[in-house]
């Protein structure tokens, strides 16, 4: 296993970050599309792997649920949408969904740029207990993502996509400070852990707790679930 490093974000980056994000939105706001539509896919199959899971901001599953799996990754993270299909939605499927556990989401950047504006879009949508679709919806469009670039248009249309989404409230929430603070103490979060630049899980127990990094596999999570109860 490879040393852990550490990975701080200043204040300058996130203001730049803000920055960035606020010229994204006058553009959601005022630009149309150029060229053809993004088509987003995958609505039908995350409204079937979600739907019905209690859900609050991060957080998806019962609350008192006796294990918590707080989840460590990028959304534009080329590799890190295949870890969430192989070592997540199998979870969601079947402990989340019976109670057994629960997720939280935390936005961790595995490279050296700013806090990226796919984590401000989930978080926004997280502000209508829909942060999870919008997840799991840019991971399946991930590939679209890396082609056009994650745009602002880009994200309006995985917003658009996210069953029962406010899009003019999300288009508010993106920019409100109330986001932002969430999305910077993810990233403090993530620095004080000394994460390595790959996903990563915590695993909250009664017993104990468990910190599994570089893209822990499935089989490894349900193992270490199993410890801490």
């Amino acid at each position: 296993m490879s040393e852990a490093r550490p990975r701080p974000l200043g204040v300058a980056v996130i203001a730049l970050a803000l920055l960035v994000l606020g010229a994204a939105v006058a553009g959601i706001a005022l630009q149309e599309p150029d060229g053809d539509e993004i088509e987003i896919e995958g609505a039908g199959a995350v409204q079937r792997l979600i739907s019905g899971i209690p859900q609050d901001g991060a957080r998806l599953g019962d609350e008192s649920a006796p294990v918590t799996l707080e989840v460590f990754n990028d959304l534009q993270c080329p590799s890190c949408a295949d870890w969430q299909r192989d070592s997540i939605d199998p979870l969601i499927e079947q402990q989340v969904r019976e109670g057994e556990l629960q997720l939280g989401f935390h936005h961790f950047s595995l490279s050296q740029r700013a806090t990226t504006l796919a984590a401000y879009g989930a978080t926004a949508a997280g502000e209508q207990g829909r942060q999870w679709q919008f997840v799991e919806l840019f991971f399946i469009n991930q590939e679209e993502a890396e082609q056009e670039g994650v745009t602002e248009e880009f994200l309006r249309r995985i917003a658009l996509a996210v069953l029962e989404l406010d899009e003019e409230q999300w288009e508010q929430d993106l920019t409100s400070d109330e986001v932002a603070e969430v999305v910077e103490q993810d990233a403090d979060l993530a620095a004080e852990r000394r994460l390595p630049a790959e996903p990563a899980v915590v695993i909250i127990g009664s017993l104990r707790e468990r910190e599994l990094v570089e893209a822990p596999s499935l089989e490894e999570i349900e193992q270490a679930i199993e410890g801490v109860r």
